[in-house]
């Protein structure tokens, strides 16, 4: 029976949804999903732009409005938090709006039964969120009487315990050059690692593997020739997990396996006591982990299940993410739930984006043969080929293509300036290929509705011998706009470690608990701390960055210089002089914001500040003295030591990096320079897609960027893990290569179907424009090394023209 008195049909539900929320009616397509009954689950296979977010808030208004079930007994799982919140205000708008609507429709008609019980509904209560957000919310209530509450540790915080509880640099130290080349096996380049960083950042992926792909921890320590690799890596494993048990942490995979392993006994949390709606978004990226919560969930609640993904937009393989799970959705579900097939519907109609953008995206996805298999298999009446709403567009889809990176960015920069502050890029000869103008929104059109994307957002490449890394088209791009009064978002651009403002602030913090005797030389403490060199070199990079700063002795917003700030902390880290007994490390870091006046009016610099922040905040949960200098000995020295060890020395090995939740939301002056794993999900008017900045040459270094010759890293463990974990043989029906390459077509098929307007492709000429053997997926080549941008795709490359480019050159 309903949970209260239902306030409209399914046959009503459309035109009520148009009648109180002023919107379009739903489509056929959304309405078949909106519709859909809960005797069998559901598969929404939803294209780019397609509205699945809308047909999911008003699958879980109608379950509500139609159904009438409470909305505390729906739960609506998202891969973001930002989807996460999204969703949760259309429900809270959407919800008051067709609740109001319909209180006064009962009204109207006398009926204050409907009013009463309407009136007690809360559109507040839907459970909705990240998994794992929903996952702690669970945990915490289903401890025992007794049991503290877990402390769930950021990513960051996860890779700096992991090092040092885990004893990372033990394992290196012991095994040596070997095992150093065994991890790099599993890194971007395949080379053997070169510092503890980049070790202790493939050792989490592979731990984290462990527990998302539910594997067998014996088999997988069994006989086999990296058997003594693999034995290290539990061995860290079972350190690093010893240390979070002993101070209550949990990362976020050791999250999910306890609420799974709370499910499999039949503990529910109190809110899922009565769940009777599960719906879970962006389901391509779910991992084996997170799918067995979900069954679980579903066979312990009888809730019924929707779930909802597009195969063709699964980017995080590298995190977990299984996208065989999505593709064989029906039959995974038929053998855990022992339900009838699951009802399939696809979303088709795109409101996002202009026809000739969404072409062009459509012949990309559909350019390789080979990679048909790996999609959902639709029967008809579905097609899978997005079609275009808003129909066709002045102008769709360009491309700017130059000899080199440092020409392209002047014309990019000078392209943008022309766009947003001299009133639009206007044809002005004969001879442009360009009809028609683009120019910003008169509306109020800034830079803020372009974004910038591409595979790596790095402002240089690796260095080289200490040498700082060739300057690539992110930095040079940054220089020319800035020439022009433009500025960029790109808080990811650099290490943390490299940024001079950082350098800066940490070498003050290091210079107020541990000053060095004179230039050039170290502090005790840092000599005792017993660091890696990397960390040295690093640590000394900032003291000498701060003795510069200090040389200059500015003065603060209230006239206090800054010799005095630093002289009366060491009067307390080094002297022990002072009333308090203990200072927190974030106190102070907070004392110098006044001399940093970018931390606090500069959105990239407060990304940094929040970094740093949110560092010392997660050592306190298990640093020694809990990131606070002592004030008395022995105490004092020690403090000091553990705070060079467990705050400044992680940043200085690159373990701490800019994580994607801590960003906010861009200037609208600034242009946003951003990976396209970050842009998934998101829409601009603008998009600029960088193809080929960095490929001038056909160098072996950069294939697995563009046109891969052997496994990517990620396969490399999958295919590693294949034997020992259950969902091995669902991935291995597809190769090694043909899922590298499957990655590299999604990836580039999330990028171009992300505008609304205008999709823009940037690279160097030597790709398009002569006999090129620089083969890319993103330029529409075949894994069979045939070329759709020529006009015979069986002959080898032959020089390009113009007209036979799917974009307009300019």
């Amino acid at each position: 029976m309903p949970d209260f008195v239902t306030a409209a049909t399914l046959e009503e539900f459309p035109a009520l949804v148009a009648e109180a929320l002023s919107t379009h009616r739903p489509n056929q397509r959304q309405l078949d999903a909106i519709g859909a009954g809960d005797d069998v689950p559901l598969l929404v296979v939803a294209g780019p732009g397609t509205g699945k977010t809308t047909t999911l808030v008003l699958r879980a208004l109608r379950y509500t409005f139609v159904d009438g079930i409470a909305p505390e007994d729906i739960l609506i799982t998202t891969f973001t938090e930002k989807a996460g919140r999204e969703i949760r205000s259309r429900l809270i708008e959407w919800g008051t709006s067709l609740r109001a609507y319909l209180i006064t429709r009962a009204s109207q008609a006398g009926d204050e039964a409907h009013v009463r019980h309407l009136s007690k509904l809360d559109v507040n209560r839907y459970i909705a969120g990240t998994l794992d957000s929903i996952c702690e919310d669970a945990v915490r209530d289903m401890r025992e009487p007794n049991e503290a509450p877990p402390v769930i540790l950021e990513q960051s915080a996860a890779r700096a315990i992991l090092y040092r509880r885990g004893e990372v640099w033990t394992e290196l130290r012991n095994l040596g050059d070997p095992f150093k080349a065994y991890l790099g096996r599993y890194g971007f380049s395949g080379d053997p690692v070169r510092n503890n960083g980049e070790a202790t950042e493939i050792v989490r992926t592979i731990i984290d593997r462990l527990v998302q792909d539910r594997v067998d921890l014996a088999a997988y320590a069994g006989p086999h020739s990296d058997a003594a690799f693999r034995q290290a890596i539990l061995r860290i494993k079972e350190r690093y997990e010893t240390h979070l048990a002993g101070t209550n942490q949990m990362d976020f995979a050791l999250l999910e396996q306890r609420f799974l392993d709370r499910l499999n006994v039949g503990r529910l949390p109190r809110s899922m006591q009565s769940l009777r709606m599960l719906m879970v978004d962006e389901y391509q990226d779910t991992n084996p982990l997170q799918e067995a919560i979900y069954f679980e969930l579903v066979r312990r609640t009888s809730a019924s299940l929707t779930v909802v993904g597009d195969d063709d937009q699964s980017l995080y393989r590298f995190r977990g993410a299984t996208i065989e799970l999505f593709r064989d959705f029906s039959a995974r579900a038929v053998s855990e739930l022992g339900c009838t097939e699951p009802a399939l519907v696809c979303l088709e109609d795109n409101y996002r984006s202009s026809s000739q953008i969404v072409e062009f995206f459509s012949a990309h996805v559909e350019n390789d043969p080979d990679f048909a298999p790996a999609r959902v298999p639709l029967p008809p009446p579905f097609h899978r080929r997005v079609v275009s709403i808003a129909g066709p567009a002045d102008v769709g889809v360009i491309g700017m293509f130059r000899q080199d990176a440092d020409t392209l960015a002047a014309d990019l920069a000078e392209f943008l300036h022309r766009v947003f502050r001299q009133g639009g890029r206007i044809p002005r000869t004969h001879e442009d290929t360009l009809t028609e103008p683009i120019m910003a929104a008169e509306d109020g059109g800034d830079l803020g509705d372009a974004v910038f994307l591409a595979s790596t957002v790095n402002e240089r490449g690796a260095s080289f011998f200490g040498q700082p890394g060739k300057e690539r088209l992110p930095l040079l791009l940054r220089r020319q706009l800035e020439v022009r009064g433009l500025a960029v978002f790109n808080p990811r651009g650099r290490a943390l470690r490299d940024v001079e403002i950082v350098q800066q602030f940490l070498g003050l913090l290091l210079e107020c608990i541990d000053p060095a005797p004179a230039p050039g030389m170290r502090g005790a403490r840092q000599t005792e701390a017993f660091l890696t060199n990397e960390a040295n070199v690093f640590l000394d990079a900032w003291r000498a960055a701060a003795q510069a700063m200090q040389a200059l002795n500015p003065r603060g917003p209230r006239g206090d210089l800054l010799s005095e700030k630093v002289r009366r902390w060491q009067s307390f880290a080094v002297d022990g002089r002072g009333d308090e007994t203990e200072w927190p490390m974030l106190d102070i870091c907070y004392s110098f914001l006044p001399w940093f006046p970018p931390f606090q009016d500069d959105p990239e610099a407060q990304v940094y500040l929040e970094a740093i922040t949110r560092t010392v905040a997660a050592a306190s949960t298990f640093s020694g003295y809990k990131a606070a200098i002592q004030r008395d000995e022995p105490h004092r020295g020690r403090s000091v030591n553990g705070a060079i060890r467990d705050v400044l020395s992680p940043i200085a090995e690159n373990l701490i990096a800019v994580d994607e939740e801590i960003m906010p939301s861009v200037p609208r002056d600034r242009l946003n320079i951003m990976t396209i794993h970050q842009a998934k999900g998101l829409e601009f008017p603008l998009v600029i897609v960088d193809v080929s900045s960095d490929f001038r040459t056909n160098h072996r270094m950069n294939r697995f960027r563009r046109f891969p010759e052997e496994e990517s890293p990620v396969v490399r463990l999958e295919n590693d893990l294949a034997t020992v974990t259950p969902v091995g043989p669902a991935r291995q029906r597809r190769s090694g290569m043909q899922r590298t390459f499957e990655d590299l077509i999604r990836l580039y098929y999330v990028a171009y179907s992300r505008p609304q307007s205008l999709l823009m492709l940037v690279g160097c000429e030597q790709g398009i424009s002569f006999r090129s053997a620089i083969k890319n997926v993103a330029k529409a080549w075949r894994r069979d090394e045939s070329w759709a941008w020529v006009s015979n795709p069986n002959l080898r490359p032959v020089p390009v023209f113009a007209d036979r480019l799917p974009f307009t050159r300019i």
